[in-house]
């Protein structure tokens, strides 16, 4: 089909020059570049019509996304994205956590770095939104919560603001 398209014939001339096997050659060569440009173009499954939540705020690709959004007790920023699309979402950032001692306002953070895996698409008021997030420390690590990962339901606050 690529060479039909570029103008090559396929079908053999009575005479044999060599110019067949330059034209299929020539044919080969770009569908392995057109092939190449697909998967670094669409590799990283980026879609532009995925969202997330932080809190109630929908997002694409987001630096941030809040646990818990009445004091952001627990939180993952600095977040770089690998790949974004329909399939998830991974990516690294930085957790960060309030240990709220001796209390929330006067508490010490602890912060670990983490990798990031966004799942579960679902049509939410007409948008396609990636809604669980697990974080898992990248060394092993113990977060407060006494293990080494974490997770949560982004759009939570949102869907229960829908529901009334």
């Amino acid at each position: 089909m690529v060479a039909i398209a570029l103008g090559i014939s396929l079908t053999p001339s009575r005479k044999y020059d060599g110019s067949m096997k330059r034209s299929c050659l020539i044919a080969g060569l770009i569908i392995i570049a057109l092939t190449a440009a697909s998967v670094l173009t669409f590799g990283k499954s980026y879609a532009k019509d995925v969202y997330t939540y932080d809190c109630e705020y929908l997002e694409q690709r987001p630096e941030q996304l809040t646990k818990f959004c009445a004091d952001a007790g627990v939180l993952v920023y600095d977040i770089k994205w690998n790949s974004w699309g329909y399939n998830g979402a991974e990516g690294i950032g930085t957790y960060s956590a309030n240990l709220c001692e001796p209390n929330c306002a006067e508490g010490k953070r602890v912060e670990e770095e983490v990798d990031l895996f966004l799942s579960g698409i679902e049509n939410i008021e007409g948008k396609r939104v990636l809604r669980y997030l697990t974080v898992n420390t990248r060394n092993g690590a113990l977060l407060p919560n006494g293990n080494s990962y974490d997770d949560w339901d982004v759009a939570e606050y949102a869907v229960n603001r829908i529901k009334g």
